[in-house]
C-alpha cells in the first residue's frame, strides 16, 4: 500500500469494511441495471447452483453458506485470512449482446473457452468478471478481495463451469 503499513486486525477490519461496502455498491448497481429482472431461465435459488465446498475449493479459503440477495444473486464470504467474496448473478437473456459488445473506456474483454456456449472475461479497474451464456441463461461470477486479476479469473472459472453444467 504505497509504503504505508497497517498491522493486524486494524488492516483486516479496514479491508473487510472496504470490500463489504464495495460489494454492496456493485450489487446494487448491477441490480439497478437490470440483473434483478432476469427471466425464467434463472433458478429460483441461485445459492443452490454451486456448493459451499465448491466455492471454498475454487477460492482456496473456507466460505460461509451462500447468502441470497434478491432473487437472482448469491454471495459466499470468507473472512480469514482476509475478507473475500464470490458472487453469482443471473441476467436477462437479452443482456448478452449488450454486455458482450458494449465498449467502455478502461474496460477490456477477452473470450474464455470451455465454459457454457460462450463466455468472456471483462476487466475494469481492479475486477475481472466472468460472463457466461448457456442456452438462454446468462450469468456472471465475480470475486472481491483478491487483488490479482488472473487469480480472480482462475477462481471464477471452476465456479462458472459448475453452474453451466446445471443449466
Amino acid at each position: 500500500m504505497g509504503g504505508h503499513t497497517m498491522h493486524g486486525s486494524k488492516h483486516t477490519a479496514v479491508a473487510g469494511r472496504s470490500v463489504s461496502v464495495l460489494v454492496s455498491v456493485v450489487v446494487s448497481m448491477l441490480a439497478a441495471s437490470g440483473l434483478r429482472a432476469a427471466g425464467a431461465q434463472a433458478p429460483s435459488n441461485p445459492c443452490a447452483q454451486v456448493t459451499t465446498a465448491e466455492v471454498s475449493a475454487a477460492l482456496g479459503e473456507t466460505v460461509a453458506a451462500g447468502q441470497q440477495a434478491g432473487t437472482k444473486t448469491c454471495s459466499w464470504s470468507a473472512n480469514k485470512p482476509t475478507h473475500q467474496v464470490v458472487s453469482l448473478m443471473y441476467a436477462p437473456p437479452g443482456d448478452w449482446n449488450t454486455r458482450k459488445t458494449r465498449q467502455m473506456p478502461g474496460v477490456t474483454k477477452a473470450s474464455v473457452s470451455g465454459i457454457g456456449d460462450e463466455a468472456f472475461a471483462e476487466t475494469a479497474g481492479q475486477f475481472t468478471t466472468l460472463y457466461v451464456k448457456k442456452g438462454s441463461t446468462i450469468f456472471m461470477v465475480r470475486v472481491y478481495g483478491v487483488p490479482d486479476l488472473g487469480r480472480q479469473l482462475a477462481i471464477e472459472k471452476p465456479i462458472a463451469q459448475t453452474v453451466a453444467a446445471k443449466v
